[in-house]
């Protein structure tokens, strides 16, 4: 029952609060919004997926449907990769400034080879515990739920499970930092240890900022908590702006592109589509407890940011 409330007001809302868009800002779209307002006394609404040509399950991303591959010792499958979010292509091919969002396992007691590459990393723990080093005998840093690591390009690193179940982590990649130097070799932060953001975001975003511009990188970075029984603001974003959606933990989510919906069981990752046209929202139906999504956003970072 608790669902079915729950969808019908977020019907409503998405009728009331979703912004005006014309169907120029989107190639694909067959009809713009309908004149609101004081033009017709009627609620604001957007087109619908079908009218606006939108495929949403193309910037959608599910680990259980992609192929494993081995990248030095983790078992990575990919989630969204490297494409073209704004015309048609193969699904999860969306990311405009990103190489690959995987789900990356480290099998219980395994150790990985010590990783180098050009590539700037970041690691976030969803389950298991471990430890990140570079290397025998140097600084051990400890890996459990809630743990995420930045790694600059080139810098050494390997992982190693301490427990008795996988390590399972979501693994962003990418090469193109807008001319930013990543501060630190390596930087771990414990989201456990860090307040909640007292300003909510889009209703009900709780956020605990993790990574951004001042680690030297272009791009935000924070697991945002979402209270039981509630979803964010719908809204959407235009060309240029990348922002990835990552459900972590084993619950059931649903996410909100447009006009359908999509249940998340378990780790999934969405993008919303930078058109100007198709809302997104993230839900917990959850009646007792609190779900973390991953917020993953691009910053154009500022003049001169780049020799800091």
């Amino acid at each position: 029952m608790n669902r079915k409330i729950l969808a019908a007001g977020l019907a409503l809302q998405l009728c009331l609060v979703a912004p005006p868009a014309s169907a120029a800002q989107y190639p694909g779209a067959l009809r713009a919004a309908p004149p609101t307002g004081a033009q017709t006394g009627a609620p604001r609404e957007l087109p619908s997926n079908q009218e606006s040509g939108v495929a949403i399950d193309r910037f959608i991303g599910y680990p259980s449907t992609a192929f494993s591959k081995i990248f030095n010792g983790l078992m990575t499958r990919s989630m969204l990769r490297g494409g073209d979010p704004y015309s048609p292509g193969p699904s999860g091919a969306v990311l405009e400034y990103r190489d690959d969002l995987s789900l990356a396992t480290l099998e219980p007691r395994y150790v990985t080879r010590l990783i180098e590459a050009p590539q700037i990393f970041f690691y976030y723990v969803e389950d298991g515990i471990g430890r990140l080093d570079s290397g025998p005998g140097t600084e051990a840093h400890e890996l459990h739920n809630g743990v995420g690591v930045l790694i600059a390009p080139n810098a050494k690193h390997r992982f190693v499970n301490t427990g008795d179940k996988p390590l399972r982590m979501v693994l962003l990649s990418w090469t193109e930092n807008d001319g930013l130097l990543v501060k630190q070799p390596i930087k771990v932060v414990d989201a456990n240890t860090v307040p909640l953001n007292t300003n909510r975001a889009h209703w009900v975003h709780a956020g605990k900022p993790m990574f951004g511009t001042a680690d030297g990188v272009n791009i935000t970075i924070s697991p945002i908590l979402f209270p039981p029984m509630s979803y964010g603001g719908p809204h959407a974003h235009v060309k240029g702006v990348e922002e990835i959606w990552v459900k972590v933990g084993p619950e059931t989510g649903y996410a909100i592109l447009g006009s359908e919906m999509r249940k998340f069981t378990g780790t999934a990752a969405y993008l919303a589509p930078p058109n100007g046209i198709t809302t997104h929202s993230s839900l917990n139906t959850d009646e007792e407890h609190p779900h973390i999504w991953l917020y993953i956003s691009r910053r154009v970072p500022q003049p001169g940011a780049a020799a800091r």
